[in-house]
């Protein structure tokens, strides 16, 4: 029995043509798109931190309101010193409910980088009148701009720094607060949390089948994009992505019209309500109440030490 050889173009040398720069970046669109997908779809699995941080076993109503607590503390604080400690405390608590650094990053890097955005135009003196720090440009004596006389020039205040970075602060520790009490609970948790608190029936069903829906429209797209990059060997012309790109629209959006009608009549067939069915007990336990008082304590100890700050 002779083996069969293989044929010459098996072993010749591979042509080493550098593509066009926009043709390796749409080649690897598909790679990407799955990996996000992927990521999203995991994190979506993953989500509800019931089980893994002792925070997740607290009823929802609990949570809800202490961290609500927290927050609204958080707006009176008038120092540093105060916010700063709300901030590392949220920071500590996130990283004992085992959630992951690169997760964090993702959510408070962007908080803080918008939030720089909206308050850096405040530490300059036509804002924040205060003592300046650094000028910035100086005007000629007597300069006017139309009717209105121009100031000795634009200079960064003291006070225009101070209350930047107390917005900044706070900013941070309430988006960390917010973030540690979703990545814990999970967005079923939650919902049910503010039903039982006397958010509207429709609103909270409304809230737990979007929910529902973008995990399923995540899972197809990941299914599209996947499909695609195990069909392709070498990426395709601009006019051919753009097709494609709007042909996985136009799908997604036929599956999600087709899921809302099926999951819709399947909900009226097993005697759907209106009303959210949850699993949680109705009545609240003492650690629920332990961790108001704690959320609440904590709160008036900040509030005590800026005013001593």
């Amino acid at each position: 029995m002779t083996t069969p050889s293989l044929p010459e173009w098996y072993f010749a040398e591979p042509e080493n043509k550098r593509q066009p720069r926009f043709s390796a970046g749409l080649g690897r669109s598909a790679g990407r798109g799955v990996y996000r997908f992927a990521e999203a779809l995991a994190l979506e699995l993953s989500s509800g931190g019931r089980g893994k941080s002792w925070v997740g076993a607290i009823d929802p109503r609990a949570g809800i309101v202490g961290v609500l607590i927290l927050i609204v503390g958080a707006t009176f604080l008038e120092g540093l010193f105060s916010p700063a400690m709300l901030l590392l405390l949220a920071l500590v608590m996130i990283a004992a409910g085992g959630i992951s650094v690169r997760r964090s990053l993702k959510v408070l890097l962007p908080a803080w980088f918008f939030s720089l955005v909206i308050i850096l135009p405040s530490v300059l003196n036509i804002i924040t009148p205060g003592e300046p720090v650094f000028w910035l440009w100086h005007f000629a004596p007597g300069a006017k701009f139309g009717p209105w006389s121009l100031p000795a020039g634009i200079f960064v205040t003291g006070s225009g720094i101070f209350a930047a970075l107390r917005f900044l602060l706070r900013t941070g520790a309430c988006v960390a607060w917010s973030f540690f009490l979703i990545a814990v609970s999970g967005p079923s948790a939650l919902v049910s949390g503010l039903r039982r608190l006397g958010l509207p029936r429709m609103f909270g069903m409304t809230l737990t089948m979007a929910e529902r829906y973008l995990a399923s429209l995540l899972r197809a797209a990941f299914e599209i994009h996947l499909a695609k990059l195990s069909r392709s060997i070498s990426p395709l012309p601009l006019r051919r992505e753009q097709s494609w790109a709007a042909a996985g629209i136009g799908d997604l959006f036929r599956r999600s019209y087709y899921l809302a009608n099926e999951v819709y009549h399947a909900m009226l067939a097993r005697g759907y309500d209106g009303d959210l069915q949850t699993g949680w007990s109705s009545r609240m336990r003492v650690v629920d109440f332990l961790w108001m008082g704690a959320c609440a304590g904590m709160t008036g100890l900040l509030l005590w030490l800026d005013r001593l700050f």
